[in-house]
C-alpha cells in the first residue's frame, strides 16, 4: 500500500491509466467469455477498424483502441513498460502535459495504422501510446546536455530494435501503430517541454513537422478504399 501511495504521488496519470486498462481488460474478458478476447468483443468495445473509421465516421476508435488488449500477456507487458517509462516522463513533463502527449501519441499511432495498416484487420493495444513515450525520450536524448535522457534513449533504442524482431520473423503483430506512435512522440516532445527546455526554433520546426505528418497520414488514410 505504501508503494502504491508513493507511485500515485509521483505519477497519478500513469497509475490511473494502468488501473483503467486493467479494469477494461476484465470487462473484455467477461464480455468475450475467455481470456483471449474475441474479435466481436474487441470491435464492440472500440478496437481500431479502418472501414468503421473511414466509412462510418467512428473516429473515436482511434483513441479507444489504445485502451484495449487482446490477451493477458499483451496487457501485462504493456503495463509494465508504461509504469516504468510513464513515471519518468510524467515527473519530467508534469501530469497535464504528459497526459496530453500520451493521448496524442495514441491518436497518431492509430492514424498511422489508418494510413498504412491492413484495411480489414482489427487492432488494439497501448503500444502506440507507449512507443510515443519512447519517441519523446529519443528526442530528449538528442537535446540532453546532462546525459540522463541520452542514456535512457540508448537503452530504449535496443528495446525498440528487439521489438521489431518478431515482425521481421513474420509475426502478425501490427507494427503501424508502433511506428506512428514513435514518430508522433518524437515530434510532440518539444511542444510538451517547459519554457526554456527547447528553443523557439525547435518548437516551431516540431509543430510544422507534426502538422505535415498529420496531413500526410490523413491524406493517405482517407484515400484508401
Amino acid at each position: 500500500m505504501r508503494n502504491f501511495k508513493i507511485s500515485w504521488q509521483q505519477a497519478p496519470i500513469t497509475v490511473s491509466l494502468i488501473i483503467l486498462m486493467v479494469v477494461i481488460f476484465i470487462g473484455e474478458v467477461i464480455i468475450s467469455g475467455q481470456m483471449t478476447v474475441s474479435t466481436p468483443a474487441l470491435y464492440q468495445l472500440g478496437a481500431m477498424f479502418k472501414p468503421s473509421v473511414v466509412y462510418m465516421g467512428q473516429w473515436w476508435r482511434m483513441i479507444t483502441a489504445g485502451f484495449l488488449h487482446v490477451t493477458l500477456m499483451h496487457l501485462v507487458l504493456n503495463m509494465i513498460t508504461l509504469y516504468y517509462v510513464g513515471r519518468l516522463l510524467e515527473q519530467y513533463f508534469g501530469s497535464v502535459r504528459y497526459f496530453i502527449g500520451y493521448i496524442a501519441a495514441v491518436g497518431l499511432g492509430s492514424l498511422n495504422s489508418l494510413a498504412f495498416g491492413s484495411a480489414n484487420a482489427i487492432s488494439a493495444g497501448a503500444s502506440g501510446g507507449i512507443f510515443g513515450l519512447f519517441g519523446m525520450i529519443f528526442l530528449m536524448g538528442l537535446l540532453d546536455k546532462q546525459g540522463f535522457w541520452l542514456a535512457q534513449a540508448k537503452t530504449l533504442g535496443l528495446f525498440v530494435i528487439l521489438s521489431l524482431i518478431p515482425v521481421i520473423g513474420g509475426s502478425n503483430i501490427a507494427i503501424s501503430a508502433h511506428i506512428g506512435g514513435l514518430a508522433g512522440g518524437f515530434l510532440l516532445a518539444p511542444l510538451l517541454l517547459k519554457k526554456g527546455q527547447a528553443s523557439s526554433k525547435q518548437v516551431l520546426v516540431a509543430a510544422l513537422a507534426l502538422v505535415v505528418y498529420i496531413g500526410v497520414l490523413l491524406t493517405v488514410g482517407l484515400s484508401i478504399r
